[in-house]
């Protein structure tokens, strides 16, 4: 089993979340530094910053739904034209810390994005 950390269209009421039927939601409010970008393609990326935050959720999930997650995400390990890193990172919760996955966009996502200041996918889909 692994834990991954969501922040865009795998949350909770997003245009993905069905590929995470049946894993098991551990945070519904967690959150990791970095910055949230829209990439202007319908879904956001993680950059690398040391000291503002992403929000999202940690699921539970199994080595078959990780490679559907994988899929989404352009990741393969050790893929040179991944449009994503998956890493493992630490996230914050309510209840402490946990190193699980992440992934973060790689620089051809950012090109021509835009800042989300509140570090929230799906409040930034709301309007901010």
């Amino acid at each position: 089993m692994h834990k991954v950390f969501v922040y865009g269209t795998l949350r909770k009421g997003g245009a993905n979340e069905h590929y995470l039927k049946g894993a098991t939601c551990i945070s519904n409010r967690c959150w990791t530094y970095g910055e949230l970008h829209d990439t202007g393609l319908g879904y956001p990326a993680i950059k690398e910053h040391p000291s503002t935050k992403v929000f999202g959720e940690i699921y539970v999930v199994d080595d078959d739904q990780l490679k559907l997650v994988d899929e989404l995400e352009d990741y393969e390990e050790g893929g040179e034209n991944n449009l994503y890193d998956r890493i493992k990172r630490t996230v914050y919760t309510n209840e402490g810390e946990t190193e699980v996955f992440v992934y973060l966009g790689k620089n051809p996502l950012f090109e021509k994005s835009n800042l989300i200041e509140s570090g929230d996918w799906m409040t930034y889909l709301q309007g901010e």
